[in-house]
């Protein structure tokens, strides 16, 4: 549950309203930052206080209230939150209709994170003063302090509809909307903060955490950098310095992978595809700006014929050895870049086999990709070249060999974030195959989340049209074909754990024009975690399928790294 420092504001409204002064505080802040919210909280505390003259209604007070206001501001300005509760919950009793003792309350009991009694105080300020921007702002805070985000972001609108030149309250919405999932409404106001004043420290604070949440610590970095030139509130940024800090540690590590596919080629022929291997991987900086992320791997593959074992009831069976290397280009946020190169060279392993390999034993692949974050649009355009075992007949000899061949793709996609809850999805793909086949597809995926909270539920839905020019005797290839999958998908972590974890279940309907139509229930999950102080990641991820023609698949990996 994150908690955000608030720039202080006077205890006494002015004319009826509240004023703000100037902000000294803000960004995410972690759980255990009570005292150094208070920190933050009262660094100008003094200025906002000094020489000020108070209003008419704290004139009118009574001898008795006036004191206990006075005795809890100064309670509050040595950040004794308890203290300053203490003394005025006896002080509205004799007098409960003050406003200036209530909104003082409402305020000491988000910041000591009582948030229960905080809203409940708040709701009876609103219930009087309902067009009052300041409390609004503060109810709307409270709220997502307590991790009820979804509920405190139409009272933020409703406060910037009453006070739409409050940059606070304008900062305070768009973490509600980071919190709440809406990385595209929250990146947009941040900004527009940022065209109001371009000096404002905690948008650009604000700007850095949304940009590391969307994997791109690389423009976090920049962006804090901005902030602290902008006297962003020191704890939130000494905590997105030190979260970019880890993000961009060197870390490498080893893993192992096995799965097992199926290969349908007509409705009477599939085979059976099974990878198994060790793998090590890397990863590092250049220079705070480049990400680079380099994998070897040993890889075992067999295709078998369905039947019994039999001295040729493989199709080939071969081991690789690959190398591949990618460069991500996101400092330049909102404008990112990733590409890489991967090569692989194959060795017969067992020479009885249907379809021995080739004079070609190598495969050279890459995939680059480039998107932007327009608002609440993400368009994208990428190219990839992936390896495909082709089966086929040698040119000189007559004979049937295997080649690594690979298919090249060309893809343009546009996704639209609504809202936290409301994402839609689009794409357009060329593939170009060595083997002189071609495929066309256009898909498009809508989902929905239902739960906000950890753990959170989505739904999905996904259509996608295909065709080949040609069937293929060497991977599936329906002709024609329309897919319809529904899933559910369940992601969730615990910081006290370190842990992060997920679960998906789809169900997918294809028919086409060369197959009898094929239904599949998939199930999939993650779990990941960190040991020795997020120094030692670990992972374990795995699937399972099963389709109403008994073909079954699956696949486990499992990964440890260690970072430095």
């Amino acid at each position: 549950m994150p908690v955000i420092n608030e720039a202080r504001r006077i205890s006494t409204p002015r004319a009826g309203r509240a004023r703000a002064v100037p902000a000294c505080a803000g960004g995410r802040v972690s759980r255990f930052l009570v005292g150094a919210l208070a920190t933050a909280l009262f660094a100008c505390a003094g200025s906002s206080t000094a020489g000020f003259t108070p209003p008419a209604s704290a004139q009118e007070m009574s001898p008795g209230s006036e004191e206990a206001l006075r005795t809890a501001r100064a309670a509050s300005d040595r950040k004794d939150f308890d203290a300053a509760a203490a003394i005025l919950r006896p002080a509205l009793r004799d007098d409960p209709e003050n406003k200036d003792m209530l909104s003082l309350l409402a305020r000491v009991l988000a910041w000591s994170r009582h948030f229960d009694e905080s809203i409940q105080t708040y709701r009876k300020l609103l219930a009087r003063y309902p067009d009052d921007a300041f409390e609004r702002a503060g109810y709307a805070r409270a709220l997502a302090w307590s991790g009820r985000s979804e509920a405190a972001i139409p009272e933020f609108r409703r406060a910037i509809q009453q006070d739409s030149t409050d940059l606070e309250t304008r900062i305070g919405y768009a973490r509600a909307l980071s919190w709440d999932g809406d990385l595209a409404g929250a990146s947009r106001e941040f900004l527009r903060v940022l065209d109001a004043d371009r000096g404002n420290g905690d948008a650009w604070l604000g700007l850095a955490t949304v940009a590391r949440w969307r994997d791109a610590p690389t423009a976090s970095d920049a962006f804090a950098e901005r902030a602290a030139a902008h006297g962003a509130d020191s704890q939130g940024l000494a905590e997105e310095r030190g979260a970019v800090r880890l993000a961009l540690r060197p870390q490498s590590g080893t893993g192992w992978t096995r799965s097992r596919e199926r290969q349908i080629t007509s409705d009477s022929t599939a085979f059976q595809l099974e990878t198994a291997g060790e793998f090590l991987d890397g990863r590092a900086t250049l220079a705070r700006s480049v990400g680079v992320d380099m994998r070897a791997s040993r890889l075992h593959h067999w295709e078998k014929t369905d039947g019994p074992p039999s001295s040729l009831n493989l199709n080939y069976d071969l081991n690789s050895t690959g190398v591949s290397g990618d460069l991500t280009f996101r400092r330049r946020y909102p404008v990112q870049f990733q590409g890489g190169l991967a090569y692989r060279r194959f060795e017969a392993r067992n020479p009885a086999v249907l379809f021995p390999l080739g004079r070609d034993d190598d495969f050279f692949g890459y995939h680059s990709r480039l998107w932007g974050y327009l608002g609440r649009f993400t368009p994208s355009a990428g190219v990839r070249r992936d390896f495909i075992a082709i089966k086929t007949t040698d040119a000189l000899s007559g004979l049937p060999v295997l080649v690594p061949g690979g298919g090249t793709t060309a893809d343009l996609g546009l996704r639209w974030d609504a809202s936290g809850r409301v994402n839609a999805s689009g794409s357009f793909a060329k593939t170009f195959y060595t083997d002189d086949n071609e495929r066309t597809s256009v898909a498009g995926v809508a989902a929905y989340r239902l739960l906000g909270r950890v753990p959170r539920l989505t739904l999905d839905y996904g259509l996608t049209w295909a065709d080949w020019s040609k069937p293929s005797a060497s991977y599936f290839t329906p002709l024609e074909s329309v897919r319809h999958a529904a899933g559910i998908t369940m992601t969730g972590y615990s910081e006290r754990a370190s842990l992060d974890y997920g679960a998906r279940y789809e169900f997918s309907f294809m028919q086409s024009a060369n197959f009898s139509d094929i239904a599949a229930n998939v199930w999939s999950a993650n779990v990941g975690g960190t040991l020795l102080k997020w120094m030692i990641p670990l992972g374990v991820e795995g699937y399972y399928s099963v389709d109403n023609h008994s073909y079954r698949t699956w696949g486990l990996t499992l990964s440890g790294s260690v970072r430095w």
